[in-house]
């Protein structure tokens, strides 16, 4: 009988450590997270956006992985473009993003139980409307100059040199296809040879490309004002 009640006694410790153990594994839930970027301190530009993150708590369990995740879509996960972050409060930089386009962020932190998102917020990549750039066109090795070019938000561009203020003023048009630059600096008279196009890459708040003179190619770069 006593050899019963002390088989007993360990199987009812068993059970019950097993049902512990069980009960406080189920108590561990998804990593709070919240996204600690607001409108007032974003850093925008044409192709990149800082997004800031905090890892408020892991609920019991080691985190594995956190950081940003953002697309062009409501509700980004971790299936979509993601960052990854070392620490529990980071900054994250977005980069290669399209000019012009709405991105919606999450930041997310994963633990054993899964994956917990942060509330989500959206932020627009600047716009080339109605902004002013400083050109550095660089003829050849011995000769370069500075042009301020005005892209307006028609299409419409006006060019001008400040070492010259109105003697070369010409207008013209841009278009943008993704970060893309097309700029025509004088569309009045595309059969002279000393007709520029200029063609160009967005990148952060700079630009760089290349443009036509005399049938030759030329390089430029560009800081926006």
């Amino acid at each position: 009988m006593k050899n019963l009640f002390l088989h007993l006694t360990v199987l009812f410790f068993i059970i019950f450590s097993a049902v512990g153990c069980s009960d406080d594994e189920s108590t561990i839930d998804e990593p709070n997270v919240e996204i600690t970027t607001t409108e007032q301190d974003a850093d925008i530009t044409f192709t990149t956006i800082q997004i800031s993150g905090n890892v408020i708590s892991d609920e019991g369990s080691e985190i594995t992985a956190r950081g940003v995740c953002w697309a062009t879509n409501s509700n980004p996960t971790i299936e979509d473009n993601k960052t990854e972050e070392s620490t529990n409060s980071f900054t994250s930089l977005i980069e290669n993003l399209t000019a012009n386009t709405t991105y919606y962020f999450r930041v997310y932190a994963t633990n054993s139980s899964g994956t917990g998102y942060s509330e989500e917020t959206l932020y627009s990549t600047s716009s080339m409307d109605n902004t002013v750039w400083d050109f550095l066109l660089i003829h050849d090795s011995n000769t370069s100059w500075h042009a301020d070019v005005t892209f307006n938000a028609d299409g419409s561009t006006v060019y001008d040199e400040p070492a010259n203020p109105g003697d070369y003023t010409v207008y013209g048009t841009w278009s943008l296809n993704g970060n893309t630059l097309t700029y025509n600096a004088d569309t009045s008279s595309t059969s002279d040879p000393d007709y520029y196009i200029f063609t160009g890459t967005l990148s952060g708040n700079t630009m760089s490309g290349t443009y036509t003179w005399d049938n030759q190619n030329k390089n430029w770069t560009a800081t926006k004002y």
